[in-house]
């Protein structure tokens, strides 16, 4: 008897196990539409961050560079966990590989970033961020 409730508490043990585990790496995808690129010059990048940090120090858990054939440009990000994320985007239009500034410090190509507020300053995680629960997303960002 003892068997038998050692092996049915041993079963019960490993089925809520895998009942978390397949909960907490629960992946879906994040889709950005950008349509108002004024160029197809250059390059495009997308960028997704998963914290704080690593957007402070431009650290992309995912990115992803196109080249423009038309005015718009469509990524998708797969196989993103829950949490919180933001999406950063430029258009490297000399193809420098960086995001240009004038000398005042503002920007000199067209930036987005998710939730598509307008910024006084750099961007904050806490303005831009959304979060990845239990579907996938679509955003669309316009650029400024």
């Amino acid at each position: 008897m003892v068997r038998v409730v050692l092996i049915v508490l041993m079963m019960l043990g490993s089925y809520v196990g895998f009942s978390q585990a397949s909960e907490k790496e629960a992946e879906f995808s994040v889709t950005v539409t950008v349509n108002n690129i004024r160029s197809t010059d250059g390059t495009f990048y997308v960028s997704l961050y998963d914290s704080e940090e690593a957007f402070k120090t431009r650290n992309p858990v995912k990115a992803k560079s196109l080249k423009l054939k038309n005015n718009s440009i469509i990524a998708t990000f797969e196989n993103i966990a829950k949490g919180e994320y933001v999406i950063g985007c430029f258009h490297d239009e000399n193809d420098n590989q960086k995001m240009d500034f004038n000398e005042f410090g503002m920007p000199d190509e067209n930036y987005g970033m998710s939730n598509n507020k307008v910024y006084y300053g750099p961007p904050t995680f806490e303005d831009a961020k959304f979060e990845v629960s239990d579907t996938n997303l679509t955003f669309e960002i316009k650029l400024f």
